[in-house]
């Protein structure tokens, strides 16, 4: 049995010789879920800022996310999961990068970017409880 070879290119870590057939990986499974989510790679490639052809590649185990990207994918997944809990797909879309009062104006999806998600799930519980919109 021989185990896949990994190889650094900037960001990105690319893995070759995973057998086909084989249990999904962690990013994999993330980037899966975010592309049903928000509908498109295309989508999920400008929300979470990287090149169109990242997330598809990340979906097929052909590429890792980086590691700053590994953490955005993990946290927009997290968060979208709770917002669909709340609201539609589109209306998650529209509150994720809309301004946000609990914010303080900010876009969640900036302050997922910038913060990490402790703040932006604070914002979906105030928003779930009538707080704030």
């Amino acid at each position: 049995m021989t185990s896949p070879s990994v190889s650094r290119r900037g960001s990105r870590t690319s893995v070759t010789g995973a057998r086909r057939g084989s249990r999904l990986s962690g990013a994999q499974q993330r980037t899966e879920l975010l592309i049903e989510a928000f509908g498109s790679t295309t989508v999920v490639a400008e929300v979470l800022g990287v090149s169109p052809s990242q997330p598809s590649r990340w979906s097929r185990g052909l590429e890792s996310p980086g590691l700053e990207a590994g953490r955005l994918v993990v946290d927009l997944d997290h968060v979208m999961a709770r917002a669909r809990m709340i609201w539609s797909r589109d209306a998650a879309l529209q509150w994720l990068q809309g301004s946000n009062s609990y914010l303080d104006g900010a876009r969640p999806i900036d302050v997922l970017k910038t913060r990490g998600s402790a703040e932006v799930i604070a914002a979906l519980d105030a928003a779930q409880s009538g707080a704030f919109g």
